[in-house]
């Protein structure tokens, strides 16, 4: 990850104002493929439910950056549990990091995954991730900060879970800080270069690359 790109410099305001979101309105996001194995299905009836439950104001907002085979039913499915309203639809963008320093939560339901790259992006950003624990999810957010961590495909943990961290503002902000120093310790470029070089350093001469 570009730790420079992906960085918690000063939100200038203009993706909320570019939704017509307050400054103020706690803002969760998603970024990556429509796609059933990403479990978007959960997280928008898990959206649903944080909605119903909230008490306070303003409510929280999501925005859901991608595209894929799903967006339509998605939406059917936001407007049946009446959040269709709360929800935008992005589609494909080129200003992540723009939209990254906008975010309250940073959240993922997949259901399956690799080493995600929006999730490291975001925790770059310095943006508190609260995801399910899936694949290489638990390995990125690292022993700091397992209790961000959700069982896939329960929209009830997943709502309480962001609850929790869109109620705990010190929490979270201490979380985000820990996940920017994650992210610049051990999966920044810089930092993997120098991984590379000392495991070449310390690697057998007839090991090494010519």
């Amino acid at each position: 990850v570009d730790t420079e790109r992906y960085c918690p410099n000063s939100d200038d305001g203009s993706f909320r104002r570019e939704l017509g979101v307050a400054s103020d309105v706690p803002l969760i996001g998603s970024i990556g493929r429509l796609e059933p194995v990403k479990g978007y299905r959960v997280l928008v009836s898990a959206f649903a439910r944080l909605r119903a439950g909230w008490t306070n104001s303003p409510a929280p907002v999501f925005v859901l950056v991608g595209e894929g085979s799903e967006r339509e039913s998605l939406q059917r499915s936001a407007e049946q549990l009446g959040v269709s309203d709360a929800i935008y639809f992005v589609g494909w963008r080129s200003d992540i990091e723009r939209i990254t320093r906008s975010l309250t939560l940073f959240t993922m339901s997949s259901q399956s995954e690799g080493t995600s790259v929006s999730l490291l992006e975001a925790m770059s950003t310095a943006i508190c991730p609260v995801v399910t624990d899936v694949g290489g999810n638990a390995a990125v957010l690292g022993p700091a900060l397992k209790h961000r961590l959700v069982a896939p495909s329960n929209p009830d943990a997943l709502a309480a879970a962001l609850s929790i961290a869109l109620l705990d503002r010190e929490a979270r902000e201490r979380d985000a800080a820990t996940a920017r120093d994650r992210v610049v310790n051990y999966f920044g470029l810089d930092s993997m270069v120098q991984q590379y070089e000392s495991l070449y350093a310390a690697a057998p001469h007839v090991n090494r690359l010519k």
